[in-house]
């Protein structure tokens, strides 16, 4: 309060910035969250995988689901590693444009680039929604899983990495304090 009136209110592009962090914060949880479940799957496969093998060749049983199993888990951490990998600019790129231009070329060259995920996240999402209302109600033939726990991968990896290149486009123009990053490879 100033003087006894009314209190003041922070100025809108102090309210914009702390909002920008929390959304930051929020999708930099998720995409953390998204990368351990994306191991956590990748080391099931690995030992459904290992499984199947030994009753298979050494049992001589096979466990009828473990196939089917291996390529719904693969579909879910393909989506959710693809979130986290663009979150860290892991993903492998051919970006001849890459040492060219001032700074604010490469801002713009990288807005566009993330501006181009974003677009194909949303058909992503767009269509994995449309899968998953139209065959969502199926059941795979070996598990019985309805097939939206399948479908909806494409939704939710659609809707996450749009989210992620949204804020990646946003942060371009206004860079945060400390820049998440892996090890990018390029050729």
């Amino acid at each position: 309060m100033s003087g006894g009136g009314a209190p003041v209110a922070p100025p809108s592009d102090v309210v914009g910035q702390i909002g920008m962090k929390k959304l930051r914060s929020g999708v930099r949880a998720i995409v953390r969250a998204a990368d351990a479940l994306s191991g956590a799957l990748l080391m099931s496969i690995v030992v459904i995988n290992l499984a199947a093998v030994f009753m298979r060749y050494v049992l001589l049983d096979s466990i009828s689901w473990s196939e089917e199993g291996i390529r719904y888990l693969s579909v879910w951490m393909t989506f959710l590693g693809a979130t986290a990998a663009s979150w860290l600019d892991e993903h492998m790129d051919m970006n001849m444009l890459a040492d060219h231009g001032g700074p604010m070329f490469q801002r713009c060259h990288r807005a566009i680039l993330h501006a181009l995920t974003a677009v194909f996240s949303g058909i992503v999402l767009w269509q994995g929604t449309i899968y998953c209302r139209l065959n969502g109600m199926q059941t795979a033939p070996t598990t019985g899983l309805p097939m939206l726990y399948v479908y909806g991968a494409l939704a939710v990896g659609g809707a996450l990495l749009l989210v992620v290149s949204l804020v990646k486009i946003y942060d371009q123009f206004d860079p945060p304090e400390v820049v998440e990053s892996g090890n990018k490879a390029v050729l």
